[in-house]
């Protein structure tokens, strides 16, 4: 079944509207109105800014018990692509924002010409898994999590949270996006101990303070608190999302961040990591 908002573009209406359908969507998926499911796909717009929707899947008290975010998908047109790229700030924010870019239309360029989309989107965002739909192959291996792309991150349901920037086999620690989209820049930041929750608590306020909607996307992995546990942290446009436990006890060692953003500088985010612990200024790895 497809269930459509009434209330217009996702962009904006993600954070009332989207909210409740997906609260219906599970009550009537329990009471036996609908056939059991196990993946919602939700199609924004091709003007959509994707932050408002994924900071209303990340961070809502109500959808966190019942699903969690697997990936953003973007597509991109390998005949248009590269001038929508070139002219549009929303279609650099979906590229930008993405775990799994899927190239279409390939069958109707060249090959040097697909392999300059893909050089395109790799300066955009060079974390993202890149592939090329085929026209009549199956779509649904699109929709997998990125563990069935790559083994080393296959470690049970957890392991959907350590996709795209977060796969632990990119070893880049900065990229900056190439002339075209030289605003964007990617930062990997790397805290060698555990942390406490007031200063998590200081760190993101910082944040939020210093950078906001210029922060895209932060994602990582945190050890916090006198356990050591480790804490999967989601942050999107200046909203941090509550962390959410790491459970399977796998994935890469240590803590880090993977930060998004425009014009990003990196002495800021090293000094804002100082929040974090004061006593980490001289333990911490700056990579």
């Amino acid at each position: 079944q497809v269930v459509l908002l009434d209330s217009g573009c996702l962009c904006c209406a993600a954070s009332d509207s989207l909210r409740d359908t997906l609260i219906d969507l599970f009550s009537r998926r329990s009471s036996g109105t609908v056939a059991p499911f196990d993946r919602i796909i939700v199609e924004t717009s091709g003007l959509a800014n994707p932050a408002p929707l994924v900071a209303a899947l990340i961070g809502d008290s109500a959808l966190a018990p019942r699903c969690e975010l697997s990936q953003v998908l973007t597509l991109v047109d390998a005949v248009n692509g590269p001038d929508t790229l070139a002219r549009y700030r929303e279609a650099q924010l979906q590229v930008a924002f993405a775990d799994r870019l899927l190239i279409t239309k390939t069958d109707l360029v060249s090959a040097s010409q697909a392999q300059q989309v893909e050089a395109t989107l790799a300066a955009l965002n060079p974390r993202a898994i890149i592939e090329r739909r085929q026209a009549g192959h199956a779509a649904a291996a699109h929709f997998e999590a990125h563990a069935a792309v790559d083994e080393r991150t296959r470690s049970g349901p957890a392991s959907a949270w350590l996709r795209g920037p977060l796969r632990p086999q990119y070893t880049d620690e900065s990229a900056t996006h190439g002339e075209a989209f030289g605003k964007i820049v990617t930062h990997v930041l790397r805290i060698s101990e555990a942390i406490g929750w007031d200063g998590y608590a200081a760190w993101t306020d910082a944040m939020r303070r210093r950078f906001g909607k210029r922060l895209l996307r932060c994602k990582g992995l945190l050890t916090i608190g006198p356990d050591a546990s480790r804490w999967i942290v989601q942050g999107v446009q200046g909203f941090f999302a509550r962390p959410v436990p790491w459970t399977d006890g796998s994935g890469t060692a240590g803590s880090y961040l993977v930060c998004i953003g425009e014009e990003l500088d990196r002495a800021e985010l090293d000094q804002l990591l100082d929040l974090l612990d004061p006593a980490l200024t001289s333990q911490r790895k700056s990579s």
